[in-house]
């Protein structure tokens, strides 16, 4: 009879450790997920910080722009110089032709030097 008070009281005891156990697992938990979030909501205010910070930048260079930029003209590229070319009358001389050589490599093979270059 004796043991069976007692086992009823350990298994009293042991019920109340579990619950007390889990209470305590349980605030935890509880403070943990508090701190999580305030982690979280800091995080996001910076993020929304820095892209509120890029959108003015950005606002801020496009107003610096002025006129919209199909209203200029174009910008024009430099004009190309054009290559001295020799007459077509002066090529006809005998004295141009006798001194145009064919052109050779190191080995010996003519090269095929283009018009322009004539």
């Amino acid at each position: 009879m004796l043991a069976k008070a007692n086992r009823k009281e350990l298994r009293l005891a042991a019920k109340l450790y579990k619950e007390q156990i889990a209470k305590e697992k349980r605030v935890a938990r509880e403070e943990a997920k508090v701190v999580q979030e305030e982690a979280k909501a800091k995080k996001a205010a910076e993020r929304a910080a820095t892209i509120e910070a890029q959108n003015t930048k950005k606002a801020a260079q496009t107003s610096q722009l002025g006129k919209r930029r199909a209203s200029r003209p174009p910008p024009s590229a430099p004009k190309l110089q054009k290559r001295h070319r020799v007459s077509r009358g002066v090529a006809a001389l005998p004295e141009a032709a006798q001194a145009a050589l064919p052109k050779v490599n190191s080995r010996g093979r003519t090269i095929n030097v283009p018009h322009k270059f004539r």
